[in-house]
């Protein structure tokens, strides 16, 4: 708590200085207005509409030779520290323009607005402020149970793991978009006010569009690992059953996320030791019968079993956080 003194101003006012933090926190400055709430037994002050809510950013990136994924680290972070206008100089000899506008394609809203020789400059052409970070997480809700079902169909011997990259992609660009969100309203109070979010709740929405993108690299992972191997069909289905309890678990997740109902998330945070013990469970036996085999391919596949069940004991336990986050929603 920051105590000031009250002053004495004229004969009918008081005065009482603003932390200059403050000022520079909601982008004011002097002349702006101030608006006042009167509640009873504390006087509410904020920024007023008229001030300016973000002023406009910009940064230089320099290639100097600098790896592509070193480049793209780079442009990821200037994105999600809301930089509105992010210029990339490119050296004479730069062979990755490619690959620099497909990065720059992959953040949503930002666009090529120019292009020469010696650089590239791309520029955030929507609103942040305007954005619901509910609808972004509904969004990465929906597209991540398609990749669950596609994932589960790999057990059937239906591999979509081309699909279910695709659609991993889409997630990590809502996931950006959400993060530059939250970022933004985290910076400036206005912004968050304006959003209709809670200090609480932004940092509960960050921790569930985290959790999120985990689950959707789960599913691209566990997907690609199944594909690659070659199991037999009971292992397979064993497997598909296990995930499809975890699948079922998710969805009560986000059931309860939507609707506030508390209990389903309280369930699934105490059944999740089942799930992580059954997977437990089925790759003990799976090791076994490996062991009575002299198939060739028994190693390769008890590898790739084990990174199958590592990558499924993961989603189950990320539900069982994602419940634990939900639980913190009034």
């Amino acid at each position: 708590m920051d105590v000031r003194k009250l002053i004495s101003f004229g004969k009918g006012s008081y005065v009482i200085t603003i932390p200059k933090r403050w000022i520079e926190k909601n982008h004011l400055k002097k002349g702006d207005l101030i608006s006042l709430n009167d509640e009873g037994y504390e006087l509410v002050v904020s920024s007023s509409s008229s001030a300016s809510v973000q002023n406009q950013s910009e940064i230089t990136i320099e290639c100097s030779s600098k790896p592509i994924e070193h480049l793209k680290t780079e442009i990821v972070s200037a994105y999600l520290n809301c930089f509105d206008s992010i210029t990339i100089l490119l050296d004479k000899n730069f062979s990755e323009v490619t690959r620099i506008k497909e990065i720059i394609r992959n953040l949503s809203g930002l666009e090529i607005m120019e292009q020469t020789s010696t650089k590239i400059v791309a520029k955030n052409l929507i609103n942040i402020n305007e954005i619901s970070i509910k609808n972004i997480i509904r969004r990465m809700d929906v597209i991540a149970r398609a990749m669950m079902e596609d994932a589960m169909n790999s057990c059937r011997g239906e591999c979509n793991y081309e699909n279910i990259y695709q659609r991993d992609e889409d997630v990590n660009r809502l996931y950006f978009l959400g993060s530059r969100v939250i970022k933004n309203a985290l910076k400036n109070p206005k912004i968050a006010k304006m959003l209709q979010l809670e200090p609480w709740q932004i940092t509960a929405d960050k921790y569930l569009l985290l959790r999120l993108e985990t689950i959707s690299d789960k599913q691209k992972r566990v997907a690609r690992y199944i594909c690659s191997s070659d199991l037999d069909r009971n292992s397979l289905e064993s497997i598909r059953k296990i995930y499809a309890e975890i699948v079922e678990d998710y969805n009560n997740v986000m059931k309860s996320y939507y609707n506030q109902e508390k209990q389903l998330a309280i369930e699934i945070e105490s059944i999740s030791k089942k799930r992580t013990k059954d997977c437990d469970i089925f790759l003990q036996k799976y090791a076994e019968k490996c062991m009575n085999t002299k198939l060739k391919s028994a190693t390769t596949n008890l590898v790739l079993a084990s990174k199958i069940v590592e990558n499924v004991k993961s989603f189950a336990v990320t539900v069982r956080n994602m419940a634990r986050a939900v639980l913190v929603y009034e």
